[in-house]
């Protein structure tokens, strides 16, 4: 019987699979949020034991991070960049293969919850839920994003399977791992299902102290052991993560929001169509211990200021089981009368109104990354012979520049952040991709000429008379400069 659900699940593996390399194909390059763990993938794969070429030694960031997540990751997609490297294929694909295998776990992660799903609630809502998390964007979109939220993706749904399944052992082993190791706010998410089961009496205090001491002094040693060898310092990156963001709030220097941000704003836009059949699931009681600790989680974690879609990403999955059981409720009832006729159709076209949502915004993202294509034009404009010394200023470094997009090993790279346009060091590049600013360029006019324009995404413009009824405006985003021949 184990082995039918899994036959039957397995389609559905291939959908989330499909779905998020798709998104990854069309929006192959990363944000500046990304850039520690993949540029900690790259000096792990490239550099290996030289570690005095590793990224985070000049780049540091505001707060560390684990390596524990670019470490797994590294290892897992070894063996394909090792058969790419054979190959003499661009190093650019092996981003696409890093992040591929990233999305590859969190597809994993989200058919094994179905599976749990499957075994409760029945096939039907299993494959709602699958269809609904793949018509989403944000949740398809971030499932190759290399972010500390999305490494611990897979983990929180794994803990969250264990425990529906009341499978406790497994649930606090890895709630211990995701909190200590990846993201500590989420001992709100994972807190309030551990408290749930505490008070239901499904699991006694003595056996959760018999699994949360191991769990979490083994991933606290774990952590520090290696995070203390590549930082060069006795360090748990995530308790100085959690004492910078939470105790001094320094985290509201990027952004703060209202208090209802997250009800109001991320979860629609994040849901899409299928927050409306929320509510509709709640008619099965099994559903509503599960919705609880998400909405209590997004409540508590409301209280901090600054607030992202990303940070709330764990939730997604939950409410799609939620709004699942919903949709199952109204198709399985299908005969009974017009009203569930009419019931189903809407089920059907909010699944199908999703997937028109992702399209668009996965249309807009694609131009939304001009540092990036704006290398990657470099490269296919000068013969990789060139002696190229090329200096990368923030915005671009910002918009999708990473060191997979250093293709030639005879080129120099500079991301160096103390040159202003004006300075007299700027000579010294043959070439220079920055924001294509009016200002800032004419102040290099002496020096350098404009080599090629790349545009970006500026605003959607509405036309009720045309199909599609929309269109995407784009505007120069980055400039290549080229330094002229009679500058020394």
């Amino acid at each position: 019987m184990a082995e039918k659900r899994d036959a039957l699940g397995l389609p559905l593996l291939f959908l989330l699979i499909t779905v998020i390399l798709l998104h990854l194909f069309i929006c192959p390059f990363t944000k500046v949020e990304e850039s520690f763990n993949l540029q900690a993938v790259h000096d792990i794969l490239y550099h290996r034991s030289n570690f005095e070429k590793y990224d985070h030694h000049e780049f540091p960031g505001v707060v560390p991070r684990t390596f524990l997540g670019p470490l797994f990751l590294s290892t897992l997609c070894s063996p394909v960049v090792f058969l790419s490297s054979l190959l003499d294929a661009p190093k650019f694909y092996t981003q696409l293969i890093v992040r591929g295998c990233l999305g590859v776990c969190v597809s994993a992660a989200l058919w094994h919850m179905q599976r749990e799903v499957r075994r409760q609630f029945g096939s039907t809502v299993a494959g709602l839920f699958c269809l609904t998390c793949a018509s989403q964007f944000h949740l398809m979109f971030y499932s190759t994003r290399t972010l500390p939220n999305v490494f611990a993706l897979p983990l929180v749904l794994l803990a969250f399977s264990s425990w529906m399944a009341h499978k406790y052992g497994s649930f606090i082993s890895l709630s211990a791992l995701v909190i200590i190791v990846f993201r500590s706010e989420l001992c709100l998410f994972l807190g309030l299902m551990l408290m749930m089961s505490l008070l239901s009496r499904k699991l006694r205090l003595l056996e959760m102290f018999y699994y949360a001491v191991p769990a979490g002094a083994l991933s606290l040693a774990l952590t520090v052991a290696v995070d203390s060898f590549f930082w060069r310092k006795m360090l748990w990156p995530e308790g100085q993560v959690l004492w910078y963001n939470t105790i001094l709030n320094k985290s509201s220097n990027w952004g703060i929001s209202p208090f209802l941000w997250y009800f109001y704003s991320a979860v629609p836009r994040a849901l899409g169509c299928t927050l409306l059949l929320v509510p509709l699931g709640l008619l099965d009681r099994r559903m509503r211990p599960l919705l609880l600790p998400t909405v209590g989680f997004i409540l508590l974690y409301s209280a901090l200021p600054h607030k992202e879609l990303r940070f709330i990403i764990y939730t997604v999955p939950v409410l799609n089981l939620v709004a699942a059981r919903g949709c199952s409720f109204i198709l399985s009832n299908y005969h009974k009368s017009w009203m569930y006729k009419l019931g189903s159709v809407v089920v059907v076209g909010q699944l199908l109104t999703n997937a028109a949502y992702s399209s668009v915004s996965l249309y807009v993202s694609h131009h939304n990354y001009p540092g990036g294509v704006g290398l990657q034009e470099l490269h296919r404009l000068l013969p990789a012979t060139s002696d190229v010394f090329v200096h990368i200023d923030a915005y671009a470094a910002e918009t999708g520049v990473s060191r997979f997009l250093e293709q030639n090993t005879n080129w120099r790279y500079d991301k160096r952040e103390d040159l202003s346009p004006g300075s007299p060091h700027m000579k010294m590049y043959s070439h220079l991709l920055m924001e294509a600013n009016v200002t800032k360029i004419r102040l290099l006019h002496h020096t350098h000429q404009p080599l090629a324009f790349v545009e970006g995404y500026n605003n959607i413009a509405l036309n009720m008379f045309h199909f599609p009824p929309f269109s995407v405006r784009l505007e120069r985003k980055t400039v290549l400069l080229e330094r002229m021949n009679d500058v020394l």
